[in-house]
């Protein structure tokens, strides 16, 4: 579930690629980190936390709910840690299943829920140096 700093492209085509030979569709997100501003400050890069334990529970459980309710046969949630730069990749989810309606449908269901119930933080460091908590928005 968690890979140390900045997800490499390589990663992501394997995962991608790993389909199961009945899988008729796929659906993945990619989330970078983006060079916001605030003010007269840029965001340069964000430090990701996390409780690693709770979090992969909740994605469990996350997953579980997306194959009861839309059918999906299979999904991955990946999130970094530590250190990403702007531009970089820093948050990945896969979605397998037969139609890509019910792929569509679980890749949005899962993203929403994975920000909004996983206890993974964000702390953007700015271009002068502070530092504010990231608050994520569904």
């Amino acid at each position: 579930m968690f890979i140390e700093g900045t997800f490499p492209e390589r990663f992501i085509e394997a995962a991608v690629s790993a389909a199961k030979a009945e899988t008729g569709a796929q659906a993945f997100f990619v989330g970078r980190v983006r060079p916001d501003r605030k003010g007269d400050v840029t965001v340069t890069y964000i430090e990701f936390t996390a409780q690693k334990e709770i979090a992969g529970i909740t994605v469990i459980e996350i997953i579980n709910e997306s194959k009861e309710k839309f059918g999906i046969q299979s999904a991955e949630v990946w999130h970094s840690l530590g250190k990403v730069e702007t531009g970089k990749a820093c948050f990945f989810v896969v979605v397998n299943g037969a139609h890509r309606k019910e792929c569509f449908l679980a890749l949005e269901y899962i993203v929403n829920e994975v920000k909004g119930r996983c206890p993974i933080f964000g702390k953007e460091i700015m271009s002068n140096g502070t530092q504010v908590w990231k608050e994520n928005q569904k």
